[in-house]
């Protein structure tokens, strides 16, 4: 026997798996049974619909057939039900689901059991599409009043000729403008004002008239529509209100030559599929067969229910930072300019402090500096029209009032800045994920409002090497092997770098770094270098989750936000 079956002993699957692993390897149409051996052992018959040249499978065909017993493929209730409802019928040709009722099955049973019939290759399942006609509101008028355009050439044929004015008191604005636009059509345009009476076209136009009327009666019984009235149908179908069309897909189903083969061999036996408190007191679970668990059979899919993607992900970078040592910080989305562009050596005529490319607060309320960082902000100032210690500045006047305006923040870094000016005698590194605002053009790449991943190293041994280590291996963390890292300018940062990715072909910047200047930290009384850092989230999330717009992010797409994939 195992000789025999050698040949597939490596081969544990079900039937459909089977046929199909045979039909790819051997070339050959094969059909699959179950069959019990003399010895009792049940495993896969194969049977042969086309004449078989491989030798090797000539020899297993040829050692089964002397040493088999056949047994019937295993289907469940619904599926045995459905079959011998549909081998029953005495009309061979395709049935709907819908038509399936009396198989004493819902629809719902209706559609599993022949989807599962279907892959056993006991039932045909075709797919028809169809266009289904309904009469609008306006299109039932029409059928009882008749049609706007039919009314005026009526008039006009009683009259000879009527003034447009005459027609719209007579039969309204709305009813008015739609007969004379489709009357147009067939040659009754008005001239200087008035339509007048044409015999021949007049006939014409009465011929359309009944097809119309013709195709409106039809679609009212439900009857079908000859192709002759195709155009009058399609011309129907732009006037909005008057005929709707409503496409519906349909399931059509037909048993198999090996599904009647089946039911004649294999008598129905329904097995019990669960067992209810009914079985147990009646006690017919005693002789009862049940149904054998299928093992292999993929499990229902719940709708997932958990963090947005973005939250995910802000989650998967604290984790990052905070297992680093890292301390997590926090700021305000309201700054003042002092903070969001004095601190960082950004001068107050530089074109980022325009309207257009910053949101200022139009509020009446004045900030008031405390004494340390009026301090402060005066330091900056000075450096930034004279310079500090052999660093020349910008040479422009610096106003404090100017320090004082009020701007939904367009970075993160002042948390930064005012850390290290908090902490300046310890070494260490500092994080946030938050917030900040642009005045952008919204499109696939930019939005007005998005989250920054901010962060900062204040050490003696802090380097650009050390910062181009942090972010290759930052981005290696979250699965992303391929940056790349090429010079920049920021007026806080020297040197400074871009980190740069592909994203549908193009180079696309998820961030800027460098080494804050002395500018920026000697004000502060910091004597270590500080590497600093922000990047854009929502660009590293367009990478992390595969998709091409980052609007995509904030759309209620509920689909994708029940199936969005994470990387493990």
């Amino acid at each position: 026997m195992e000789q025999g079956n050698s040949f597939h002993k490596d081969v544990q699957m079900t039937n459909i798996t089977y046929e199909l692993y045979l039909r790819k390897k051997y070339k050959i149409n094969v059909t699959c049974f179950n069959y019990k051996n003399l010895n009792g052992r049940c495993t896969t018959m194969v049977l042969f619909s086309s004449i078989m040249k491989n030798k090797k499978l000539l020899n297993f065909h040829k050692f089964f057939k002397q040493n088999i017993i056949f047994q019937t493929v295993e289907i469940s209730n619904n599926e045995a039900k459905l079959l011998y409802f549909l081998s029953q019928r005495d009309n061979s040709q395709p049935i709907s689901i819908e038509e399936c009722g009396e198989s004493n099955l819902t629809q719902e049973e209706i559609r599993s059991a022949s989807s599962w019939l279907k892959m056993k290759g006991m039932v045909d399942l075709s797919e028809v599409k169809e266009v289904k006609y309904e009469l609008g509101d306006e299109g039932k008028i029409y059928l009882e009043n008749g049609f706007p355009e039919e009314n005026l050439l009526s008039l006009v044929k009683d009259r000879g000729e009527v003034s447009i004015d005459l027609v719209m008191k007579i039969m309204g604005d709305s009813n008015a403008r739609i007969a004379i636009a489709q009357i147009s059509k067939f040659g009754f345009a008005p001239i200087k004002g008035k339509i007048r009476w044409d015999a021949d076209k007049g006939e014409i136009f009465k011929e359309e008239i009944e097809r119309r009327r013709q195709v409106l009666k039809l679609i009212e019984a439900g009857m079908p529509l000859d192709k002759l009235f195709e155009t009058t149908l399609q011309n129907l179908l732009k006037r909005g209100d008057v005929i709707y069309s409503r496409k519906k897909t349909r399931w059509n189903l037909s048993i198999t030559e090996k599904g009647r083969e089946y039911t004649k061999s294999s008598p129905i036996k329904l097995t019990i599929g669960e067992l209810t408190p009914q079985i147990l007191l009646d006690g017919s679970w005693k002789t009862a067969e049940f149904r054998k668990y299928e093992l292999n059979l993929q499990g229902k899919q719940f709708n997932r229910v958990g963090r947005h993607p973005l939250k995910y992900l802000i989650n998967e970078i604290r984790e990052i930072f905070l297992q680093l040592g890292f301390t997590e910080m926090s700021g305000n989305y309201i700054e003042s300019t002092g903070w969001n562009m004095d601190s960082l050596f950004i001068p107050q005529d530089h074109p980022a402090r325009d309207m257009q490319d910053t949101f200022y607060i139009a509020s009446k309320n004045k900030i008031t500096f405390s004494k340390d960082e009026e301090k402060l902000f005066k330091k900056f100032g000075s450096v930034q029209k004279n310079g500090i210690r052999g660093y020349r500045g910008y040479g422009v006047d610096w106003h404090l009032n100017e320090s004082e305006k009020l701007v939904l923040r367009t970075h993160t870094t002042p948390n930064t800045i005012r850390y290290l000016s908090k902490y300046k005698e310890i070494e260490g590194g500092y994080f946030s994920v938050e917030k900040v605002f642009r005045h952008e053009s919204v499109d696939w790449k930019h939005l007005a409002e998005f989250h920054q991943i901010e962060g900062a190293v204040h050490s003696k041994d802090t380097s650009l090497a050390t910062l181009k280590w942090f972010l290759k291996y930052f981005y290696a963390q979250l699965g992303f092997e391929d940056i790349r890292l090429v010079p920049s300018y920021y007026p806080y940062t020297e040197p400074s770098m871009d980190v740069i990715v592909k994203i549908n072909g193009k180079d696309v910047e998820l961030g800027g770094s460098g080494i804050f200047r002395p500018e920026v930290l000697k004000p502060l009384g910091i004597k270590y270098p500080v590497m600093a850092w922000g990047m854009g989230l929502e660009r590293l999330a367009l990478i992390y989750y595969g998709l091409n717009d980052l609007r995509q992010l904030y759309e209620s797409d509920i689909d994708w936000l029940r199936n969005f994939k994470i990387k493990i």
